[in-house]
């Protein structure tokens, strides 16, 4: 029998020098980055030396991004001339590579290597929607911003009013309502029609990435028998994992098959989304799906308002509040809901 001795003092060691590493990492990806930007930046001023060069940056979450799609078209309406420049980490770029208002997506690694570039002097006007304090979980360097309301923090963002509202608050330029926008392009709408969903659909969105937000499986399962059974409906479930894990033909499982834009589009066709407080939330505000979210206390926040636009108002959505967390809800409130919803739109 072979014994695997692990040696726990050098795990520590390795685990101790990683941040040192990875700022190193980032201070070299900082430096290519910047050659790449100057560059661009000398070719902008050469064509046209009054031009503006200027950086949107907000690297995660991809609910965030979505929901601060806004300041793009806002920027550019202060800028109509302007070079501009979204900076995102890869796995959330195509939320932004096709939107008309920017001119240039640029990947970023990392909120420290976003740092090194804030303090470059390579831009002529930076907005930076990252609330202060933010901080990369590796290297745990934070950022720590001069300009606009430091006082917006990742602990308090929610007392400033919506996602939306607070960020720009952060980044220091005016508070922006609008309704958020996602640009689907043909070859992702070409996609979902291969999958010949149902003509008739809700999207469920079970799980987020904090557990303090979500609703329980039995719940869910118990929700989508119903919807099932009374409307004659499918339920598509979307994510990264399947909470519903059904077997019946009125159940259609596309969780971790779809690109962010493909998940955005199912959502799309979608007649109702049913959620908790996620990134797809936000997705079903930006393409005018009506909404059905489950809100509860989360960290500090009593009662808060993540998404802009429709949803705010509740011209598009239903925003269902705990007096706890989300999971004290019931199944009989959501499903009235539903049902109510169902009914308005099968008169039309």
């Amino acid at each position: 029998m072979v014994v695997l001795k692990i040696n726990w003092h050098r795990v520590k060691y390795v685990k101790g020098i990683l941040p040192y590493f990875h700022k190193v990492m980032a201070f070299l990806s900082f430096l290519k980055a910047y050659v790449h930007l100057l560059l661009r930046r000398h070719h902008v001023k050469m064509e046209t030396p009054e031009r503006k060069f200027i950086v949107i940056n907000l690297i995660e979450h991809f609910g965030d991004i979505v929901a601060c799609e806004p300041v793009a078209r806002y920027v550019r309406s202060r800028y109509p001339d302007a070079y501009i420049i979204w900076t995102v980490k890869k796995p959330y770029r195509e939320l932004v590579i096709h939107n008309p208002a920017i001119d240039e997506v640029f990947v970023l690694n990392c909120l420290s290597e976003w740092i090194y570039l804030a303090a470059s002097g390579l831009f002529d006007e930076i907005i930076d929607l990252h609330p202060q304090n933010r901080e990369c979980p590796v290297c745990r360097t934070p950022l720590l911003k001069s300009t606009g309301n430091t006082d917006i923090t990742v602990e308090n963002y929610y007392n400033y009013d919506c996602l939306l509202a607070a960020y720009c608050q952060s980044a220091g330029i005016s508070v922006i309502e609008d309704q958020p926008q996602i640009y689907i392009p043909r070859d992702v709408i070409q996609r979902i029609d291969l999958l010949r969903l149902p003509e008739r659909y809700v999207v469920a969105h079970c799980s987020s990435n904090e557990q303090c937000r979500d609703w329980s499986q039995e719940k869910w399962r118990q929700l989508a028998q119903k919807i099932m059974r009374y409307f004659d409906l499918h339920v598509v479930e979307i994510g990264l994992q399947s909470v519903l894990d059904f077997q019946t033909d009125h159940y259609i499982n596309q969780c971790g098959t779809l690109s962010l834009l493909e998940t955005a589009e199912i959502i799309r066709r979608a007649e109702l989304f049913i959620g908790i407080d996620s990134g797809p939330a936000h997705m079903a505000n930006a393409v005018g799906t009506f909404g059905v979210i489950l809100l509860g206390e989360y960290r500090i926040f009593k009662h808060y308002m993540p998404y802009s636009g429709s949803y705010k108002s509740g011209e598009n959505a239903k925003i269902i509040y705990s007096n706890g967390p989300a999971a004290d809800i019931s199944v009989d409130e959501v499903f009235g809901i539903v049902n109510t919803k169902m009914l308005i739109k099968n008169d039309d």
